[in-house]
Parts: structure tokens; sequence; C-alpha cells
């Protein structure tokens, strides 16, 4: 998990205008789509993959994108009030 966080956080700051990126970081960071652990992200880094969500949604010009991309950005959300 923590080698998938530095490599996210390289790549974001290489390239922080490419929604691949923003996306990246923001699914390692949410733990979205992996088969970690449930319970093994903070709220902090779930709220940071929330804002990377809603970049990479800003980052698209396909409205279907955006609206997937502020989903996530919002489970991110529900599920830090969940904890």
């Amino acid at each position: 998990d923590e080698g998938l966080k530095a490599l996210s956080a390289r790549v974001v700051r290489a390239a922080p205008n490419e929604a691949k990126a923003q996306t990246m970081r923001a699914a390692v960071l949410g733990g979205l789509g992996s088969t970690w652990e449930a319970g093994s992200c903070s709220a902090a880094e779930l709220k940071e993959a929330a804002v990377h969500f809603e970049r990479a949604g800003a980052l698209s010009n396909a409205p279907a994108v955006k609206a997937e991309y502020a989903s996530y950005a919002d489970e991110c959300r529900r599920m830090v009030v969940g904890m």
C-alpha cells in the first residue's frame, strides 16, 4: 500500500493536469477497486481521494465521466462519515 501511495503521489506531481494521474491517486488513496483490507484507508486519505476524483472530473470533457468521478468523490466522503 505504501509503495503505491508514494508512486501515485509522484505520478500526480509529474502530471498534475492529467485525469489519469488524478484518478490513479484517488483510487490508491480510496482503496477503490482494490483487494485491500476494508478499513485500511484513513479519513484523511479518503478526503484526499475525493479531491483527486473531483480534479479528474474537472479535467474531463465528457459529462458522463464528470458525473462518474463526482459519484466516486461522494462515495469517499460517505465512507468518512461512516467511520
